[in-house]
């Protein structure tokens, strides 16, 4: 008993841990996370009326949480939060099944680090991801296939990124090659169930083209090679991503063939990094990272050499992480700075709930945030492998001449970079057709010419 109020303890005072950190760092509220559930819960769909190219599963637990809690920074933070700590508790679940309870501790002390590390104080794909490789890898591990089909199946309406995870699990399927057929079967009638369910609720909501079209043909096979869209780190910050992953080094010496196969687990966890290199794409990977640590720390025999290199590891693993923590320590909400408060602020006193506006080159979250509406549709992000598709700006074109946005809100085009892209059709409709009333935080806010 003792011991239970010691580990309850232990557990408790982690995730209050975690949740200092989250409550006092910067946190990233990525302006689509508050504007597509948001639209979606004003009838505008996405897919069909806005250009998504991400599968559904996180925007539908959004705009569910968003209809019972309203729409805001505060309810976004709660629910990333509320998803970070269920994470917690879950890899905790995971790894004391199948490692025990003191691989466990270590695994969540250092997957609150790392979660931190990697850009996860804010919702993006890649968040939800996390539990749901998981319970994915958890039912692989304990070869309950039909069950591995369904989440891997949650995983890809998630993100498309998920397709990356079949390496592993086609792996485990082929080792034991009398029974392969069987697992292979039971793994595919899993996923086919979640298939048929989203692909009913798509198809009942009349987007299926669209979404075939932005998450399918477009997202994965366009997308990618779309000029600009590959982003590539520079050489510290590659070596900043990569050495956390030093820990699996003692793994390759190791017999345990099952924490071998973390290797790989981690490995497809990362492909999501390219071709656009952020640090939260890494986040997949994190639990088998965490999970690494915590066989290393406490199971893995250690020699002499073994010792100096989890030494020098620790350290460095330290240093990279206060380093992290001094530079984002009170740094507030990214996207939400003082001049989107202003902007938000004089938006709402000069337009009324459901009018439309017009935001260019600037963060899309004013809609939300000014209860507004796009005036275009489908709402297009101002991006050049979107804009330059044929007939996208002349559609634009139309709906601001028919619309007649009260608001256009445009930041000056930069000299380079994503923010200098200019649609030059819809531009050269603006400029001739509105004027500038004044500027707020630098952000122009244009009215008609009439």
């Amino acid at each position: 008993m003792k011991n239970k109020k010691v580990l309850s303890l232990l557990i408790s005072g982690i995730l209050g841990f975690h949740l200092f950190l989250l409550f006092n760092m910067k946190f990233t509220a990525w302006p689509e996370m508050l504007l597509w559930p948001y639209l979606w819960l004003h009838g505008i769909l996405p897919y069909k009326d806005v250009a998504i190219v991400h599968t559904p599963l996180l925007l539908m637990k959004l705009a569910v949480f968003y209809k019972l809690f309203g729409v805001g920074i505060l309810q976004l933070k709660i629910f990333t939060w509320l998803l970070v700590i269920f994470t917690d508790f879950l890899l905790y679940f995971v790894v004391t099944k199948l490692w025990g309870r003191k691989v466990a501790l270590a695994s969540l002390i250092t997957f609150v680090l790392w979660q931190i590390f990697f850009d996860g104080n804010g919702l993006w794909f890649e968040l939800l991801m996390i539990p749901l490789s998981l319970l994915f890898f958890y039912f692989v591990s304990i070869k309950k296939y039909f069950w591995a089909g369904m989440f891997w199946a949650l995983m890809f309406f998630t993100k498309q990124t998920a397709a990356f995870f079949l390496i592993p699990i086609g792996l485990q399927i082929l080792k034991d090659k009398e029974n392969a057929i069987q697992r292979l079967a039971k793994f595919i009638y899993g996923g086919l169930l979640i298939l048929t369910l989203f692909l009913i609720i798509i198809f009942t909501s009349h987007v299926l083209p669209n979404f075939y079209y932005w998450s399918i043909d477009f997202g994965i096979f366009v997308l990618p090679r779309a000029s600009g869209q590959i982003q590539l780190p520079d050489l510290k910050s590659l070596l900043v991503a990569i050495l956390p992953f030093g820990i699996f080094l003692p793994l390759l010496f190791n017999k345990k063939i099952r924490n071998v196969d973390l290797i790989l687990w981690a490995f497809v966890g990362c492909l999501g990094a390219y071709p656009r290199f952020e640090y939260f794409h890494f986040q997949p990977a994190i639990p088998f990272l965490a999970i690494a640590s915590g066989t290393v720390l406490t199971e893995i025999n250690k020699n002499q050499i073994t010792k100096i290199f989890i030494s020098i590891y620790v350290l460095g693993s330290l240093y990279l992480f206060f380093n992290y923590f001094i530079q984002n320590w009170g740094e507030g909400t990214r996207f939400y700075e003082q001049d989107v408060v202003d902007v938000s602020f004089y938006v709402s006193k000069n337009t009324n709930s459901g009018d439309k506006i017009f935001v260019m080159n600037w963060w899309d979250n004013i809609y939300a945030l000014t209860n507004t509406f796009p005036a275009t549709n489908p709402l297009v992000p101002q991006l050049s492998w979107y804009q330059e598709i044929p007939g996208i700006q002349d559609k634009e074109v139309k709906d601001l001449e028919k619309s007649k946005p009260k608001l256009i809100i445009l930041q000056d085009y930069a000299d380079s970079g994503l923010a200098s892209y200019v649609p030059q059709k819809v531009y050269s409709y603006v400029i001739t057709n509105y004027k500038l009333k004044e500027k707020i935080d630098g952000i122009e806010i244009m009215i008609p010419n009439k």
